[in-house]
């Protein structure tokens, strides 16, 4: 792809002159628009070293309000952040709707600088695949967001110039940002990754725009007029989108998976009691060695209204110490979460190295309520269920232990516990007219929580449906299943 572009194009200064602030000024109208649209926009930077990135950003936000965008660059990425899941920095970078966030380098630096850097220092971090990263980008341009790639292009002698001028013009500043100065650089090393990148990830939902910047002031106006055209194209795409149906059940034969297990299972008080002391204090043994590896741990809970996954999760964190563990309460998203990706929210709270977060409902509320209620388009929650295998195996390939709880109970059981709650003072405020409302939908329920068992039940991270018609016996099976995957990882 590179060696098509026409490195020697040149805009006269006259015509530069003329053409730049026009173009400024319809960027800032675009992005008012872009704003009042509610569309996300993420504009990537990549490029050849000494191509200028920084040169086009600043002329680039010039045109723009403050307010409304924010730059962003991977070459700052910290030791803290390589502890957690590759892509986590990305997805807490986000921007809101409305938002236009620029990459001064972004996913494609920290892949492609290990795939030329030194091999001693390789790291399983950096182990992304080009798959990965479509995969990514889909899922962002799947739920509103625009995604531009730049890819700024020099040729070797021309970037041997620009990194010369810079050594004379900022010293050890620039030489902190180009370590060897340009016999530290193998142009044709990168030039070789670069073209396997842009073959590999120029997709039509985020396809890669090559800027020639052998002539600034040609990037500069090449760069303007890509933006304009795709941010424009971008909202007229908006306007002619339809809305689609509301969600329905969907009527693929799914296997009925909740039938298998039999909710007559339970323990006696006296047992549960003399499992219960040994359970609570393997589990803080365990939580200490694993803090002691790093090895971070989340742990997921659904279940029906009245399942019991209050009183699962504090037998659990019992014997563990609170310095090291989280419980996230999910509920529905607020009017600032809704701006974001739905799975966006969950990065933000993924454990630090060693840690535990543990989560009452969690990202499959795209595949439970919100199919079952119409929040989410038939289209969006069909995709989720591989968004979030993909989500989870991210985790599990930083090494975390991800565990997903099914508390399970029947309509009777659970008709029953809502009426302890109504009769009883201290939990009138657990049960809700809602709760009552979204019995009427059992069978709808029950056919999406089969479908999000069958779809994302994986090895990475498995689900465990828990007999809860007994509480004593799913609270000794989520702590004896908490315990087994803890010491499997510890074993690895």
């Amino acid at each position: 792809m590179l060696e098509k572009v026409n490195l020697k194009k040149k805009i006269k200064k006259s015509d530069y002159e003329e053409q730049f602030p026009k173009l400024l000024e319809k960027l800032g109208a675009l992005q008012r628009e872009l704003r009042d649209a509610e569309i996300p926009v993420i504009i990537l930077f990549e490029g050849f070293r000494g191509s200028w990135r920084g040169l086009l950003i600043n002329k680039l936000i010039s045109a723009l309000d403050p307010r409304g965008f924010r730059v962003f660059s991977a070459s700052k990425t910290t030791e803290k952040q390589k502890q957690e899941p590759f892509f986590a920095q990305f997805w807490k970078e986000l921007p809101a709707a409305g938002q236009i966030n620029i990459h001064h380098r972004a996913w494609y630096f920290l892949r492609n600088e290990h795939a030329v850097g030194d091999k001693d220092e390789a790291s399983e971090w950096y182990h992304v695949s080009f798959g990965e990263i479509n995969a990514f980008e889909k899922e962002l341009t799947d739920e509103g967001y625009v995604i531009l790639k730049i890819f700024t292009h020099i040729s070797a002698k021309q970037q041997e110039k620009n990194i010369a001028k810079g050594f004379q013009t900022s010293g050890s500043q620039w030489e902190s940002l180009t370590p060897g100065g340009i016999e530290g650089i193998n142009y044709k090393a990168y030039e070789k990754v670069y073209e396997d990148m842009l073959a590999k990830t120029d997709m039509d939902y985020a396809p890669w725009h090559i800027v020639p910047l052998e002539n600034k002031r040609t990037g500069i106006i090449t760069t303007l007029k890509i933006l304009i055209e795709e941010l424009t194209l971008a909202l007229q795409k908006r306007k002619q989108e339809k809305p689609e149906k509301p969600a329905s059940v969907n009527d693929e034969t799914v296997p009925d998976i909740l039938s298998n297990y039999d909710l007559t299972k339970a323990i006696s008080e006296k047992a549960y009691e003399e499992k219960y002391k040994k359970l609570r204090k393997r589990l803080g043994e365990l939580q200490l060695k694993l803090y002691e590896k790093k090895i971070s741990t989340i742990v997921a809970f659904e279940g029906w209204d009245a399942g019991g996954k209050g009183g699962a999760i504090k037998r659990l964190t019992a014997g563990l110490d609170p310095l090291g563990y989280m419980v996230n309460p999910v509920r529905a998203p607020n009017d600032w979460e809704k701006r974001f990706h739905y799975l966006w929210r969950f990065w933000q709270h993924i454990p630090a190295p060693g840690e535990t977060a543990i989560f009452d409902r969690t990202w499959y509320g795209r595949v439970l309520v919100e199919r079952v209620e119409g929040f989410a388009t038939v289209q969006q929650w069909r995709r989720a269920y591989q968004e979030i295998n993909d989500m989870e195996a991210q985790w599990a390939k930083q090494g975390f232990i991800v565990q997903k709880f099914w508390m399970q109970i029947d309509k009777d059981e659970q008709y029953d516990r809502f009426k302890a709650r109504e009769n009883d003072p201290d939990k009138t405020w657990k049960i809700t007219e809602e709760d009552w409302r979204n019995r009427d939908k059992w069978g709808a329920y029950e056919a999406a929580v089969n479908e999000m068992l069958y779809r994302t039940d994986t090895k990475e991270a498995p689900w465990t449906v828990v007999e809860a018609k007994s509480k004593f016996y799913a609270r000794i099976k989520v702590m004896e299943t908490m315990i087994k995957r803890m010491e499997q990882a510890l074993e690895k």
